[in-house]
């Protein structure tokens, strides 16, 4: 079996995310972490501790300037420019770009570097192949296709279920809300907003300079927009709404939908159930039992179906209510997409 040697590029909350699920991975090692954060110490303290998801086991010490988990040495260097960071000096056959920053331009004209990147940014203009597991990863070609995106959480637990509806009733248009956590850019007290939408989405990108600890901030959602990638046309027939939410874990969303076929509760359960049953990575999860979000923390699929709340109205408006961890479910993808990769390698003989 050959092991695949994998960069990381931004240490943020996907990237460590990442650095934590791939742990017991036996096709893949972390070998270089690029971060802009100079201080290694404290890239190594918050590889260790997370308020969400608790201690490293084993911990990483900081051993010669570089980062040590018990065998494994991890190299750390400091480069704002993805394509400058040395990473075929490490011998490194997968990137994940996890700056949040969309750089899928620069990847997809990267030529020097042979291997494969993953931007955990969506790409709207497909200058990225995107791969979304429960959608197209039964299509995807590792050696025709080096510069993927796995597109961003909120389409990662959206599409699988468009794409059953679509399957079995036909989807005539819907909508989507989503509950979704506030994230590292938003401000803690009301100020000039760090971050938004489109600049010409004006009250988006000023309310979400508003404190993210006691607002809910409505604001436009790119999640049915993204899945247009692997579902083509789908924003024509869907609409995308959403609020950021003064939690720290797991996103909610509720779909609405007008089917072109009739179903019934008892049914769209069922094709979900076969769909879970027949899955070979953890897409979607049922659940009948009363949760509440943080209940979902550190859970791995990309969608939790809610079942409780599953309603239709005159035979074709569907209604689903589902949760997914926005970090955690959607780095298990990042590190199944780069095993999709390392299992290619193994088969062909060659990295």
């Amino acid at each position: 079996m050959i092991k695949l040697r994998v960069g990381i590029h931004g240490l943020g909350r996907i990237g460590r995310a990442v650095f934590r699920i791939q742990h017991d991975r036996r096709d893949f090692d972390i070998v270089l972490i690029n971060e802009i954060n100079p201080d290694i110490h404290n890239i190594a303290y918050l590889l260790n501790h997370d308020s969400l998801y608790g201690g490293l086991k084993p911990p990483i010490q900081v051993k010669q300037q570089q980062l040590c988990q018990g065998a494994q040495m991890i190299a750390v260097s400091h480069c704002p420019d993805i394509t400058q960071a040395p990473w075929q000096a490490h011998g490194v056959d997968v990137i994940v770009d996890a700056s949040g920053t969309d750089n899928a331009e620069r990847l997809a004209h990267w030529h020097n570097f042979p291997g494969w990147t993953i931007s955990t940014h969506a790409c709207h203009r497909q200058q990225l192949h995107t791969v979304v597991f429960g959608v197209n990863e039964q299509t995807f070609q590792p050696a025709l296709q080096r510069r993927l995106s796995s597109s961003i959480c909120d389409t990662v637990a959206l599409a699988p279920l468009v794409k059953l509806l679509e399957q079995h009733y036909g989807i005539a248009h819907g909508r989507l809300t989503t509950l979704h956590p506030c994230l590292s850019n938003q401000n803690l007290l009301d100020s000039a907003a760090l971050a938004g939408s489109a600049h010409d989405d004006t009250l988006s990108h000023y309310t979400l300079g508003r404190s993210a600890l006691n607002n809910l901030l409505p604001k436009t959602t790119s999640a049915v927009l993204a899945a247009d990638a692997v579902l083509p046309g789908l924003s024509t027939r869907m609409q995308g709404f959403s609020y950021r939410v003064p939690t720290s874990s797991v996103s909610s969303a509720v779909l609405d939908v007008s089917l072109c076929h009739p179903a019934t509760v008892d049914t769209v359960h069922q094709h979900l159930h076969t769909l879970a049953q027949q899955q070979r990575h953890a897409i979607i999860q049922l659940d009948t039992t009363p949760k509440v979000s943080q209940d979902y923390c550190g859970n791995a699929h990309s969608v939790c179906v809610d079942q409780r709340w599953t309603t239709i109205q005159a035979e074709q408006q569907l209604r689903l209510v589902y949760w997914y961890d926005n970090e955690w479910g959607y780095s298990a993808r990042v590190v199944d997409l780069i095993g999709e990769i390392a299992r290619h390698a193994s088969a062909s003989g060659q990295a």
